[in-house]
């Protein structure tokens, strides 16, 4: 089944033990006429094809008390993340488990697939230092930007590049650095530790897969001012949100002095959505902040409003654009219609 759905090319899969499997097809949610296996099944199958060992049932809560298992799978070849979660059968009223699985290519497109500018590509091939924002909600394609943009590094520069990942979705390969890639989970227990621990591996370059706690921010922003170039995510919707989001990580007390250090140590934010194309498939949109010097005052003085002018008007002189300017430019490439235009246009409203 996996392999079928695989070859068409969906972008989620669900399963719930012995009800019909439903699949996601340019960002909607269709059934198939394939009935889902039982539990004990598809523990077998997950066990058998993955890294991770899940013993007993998930449906138990007290072997189980997280409710979800993060992992990859390989079948045939072909790699799978999942998350396998728990939840309530609202039939049975009672707890059952569910599968969410996304098929995860062996290709990696290059920067110019994903529509990601040669000016953008080419400020941040010169960045050696500094943090690195790639934001979005889950789905809209944050991982293979990111992974883009890992292999092109990789196969342009001669240097250590570390990732921390749950699970690990792309395989890169180094052309010319050196890539070590490590499975929160399975290589290391935390992405606090492994970035900790990555800052003793002489990394030239290190991905967080996610920035989702205050030790994890802080050794973050300190590898960036400490001469490593840092790329993390967040799952927020727009540039000035993302840079809320991470001074909120820390307490009240420590706040303004973030805001100092991230005027410095921060340098891009890529903030992507998909929407439907107009040939029916689906294209990335971005709004994109780059530092300058307008952009670190305001980060310094803590002005949102501030980052969100600079914002507005820095695409002639650094590419930024936002959520307005980069509807207008797709549309008048004809990648999308007039409708998708509108519907991005509203974000930024």
């Amino acid at each position: 089944m996996l392999e079928q759905l695989f070859e068409r090319r969906v972008s989620d899969i669900f399963i719930c033990p012995s009800k019909p499997v439903c699949v996601r097809v340019h960002g909607e949610v269709e059934s198939t006429s394939t009935i889902a296996p039982p539990e004990e099944t598809l523990i077998e199958c997950l066990n058998n094809s993955g890294d991770i060992q899940i013993a007993g049932k998930l449906s138990d809560a007290q072997k189980h008390p997280a409710g979800s298992i993060d992992g990859a799978i390989a079948v045939e070849g072909k790699r799978f993340r999942y998350n396998f979660y728990r939840a309530l059968d609202t039939e049975t009223m009672r707890q059952t488990v569910r599968l969410a699985l996304r098929p995860l290519s062996d290709h990696i497109p290059v920067p110019e697939e994903i529509g990601l500018a040669s000016r953008i590509l080419a400020d941040i091939d010169e960045m050696r230092q500094g943090l690195v924002l790639v934001c979005g909600k889950t789905g809209q394609g944050k991982s293979t930007t990111l992974a883009s943009l890992l292999q092109h590094r990789a196969n342009q520069f001669k240097e250590h590049i570390i990732t921390l990942e749950q699970p690990i979705e792309y395989v890169l390969k180094g052309s010319k650095a050196i890539v070590s890639q490590r499975d929160v989970g399975t290589s290391v227990n935390t992405f606090a530790t492994g970035l900790r621990a990555a800052l003793r591996q002489n990394p030239d370059t290190i991905l967080v897969g996610e920035v989702r706690d205050r030790e994890t921010a802080e050794i973050a922003l300190s590898a960036s001012e400490s001469g490593h170039l840092v790329f993390g995510t967040l799952h927020t919707s727009n540039a000035a949100q993302s840079i809320e989001r991470f001074v909120n990580i820390f307490p009240s007390d420590e706040q303004p002095a973030v805001w100092n250090v991230l005027s410095t140590a921060l340098k891009a934010i890529l903030c992507q959505i998909l929407v439907r194309s107009r040939d029916g498939g689906r294209v990335a949109v971005r709004e994109i902040l780059m530092a300058n010097p307008s952009v670190s005052s305001y980060i310094k003085a803590g002005d949102l409003n501030g980052v969100r002018r600079a914002l507005e008007s820095g695409f002639n002189e650094y590419g930024m654009q936002n959520w307005s300017k980069a509807a207008e430019l797709l549309y008048r490439q004809g990648l999308i219609a007039d409708t998708e235009r509108k519907n991005i246009i509203a974000l930024g409203e």
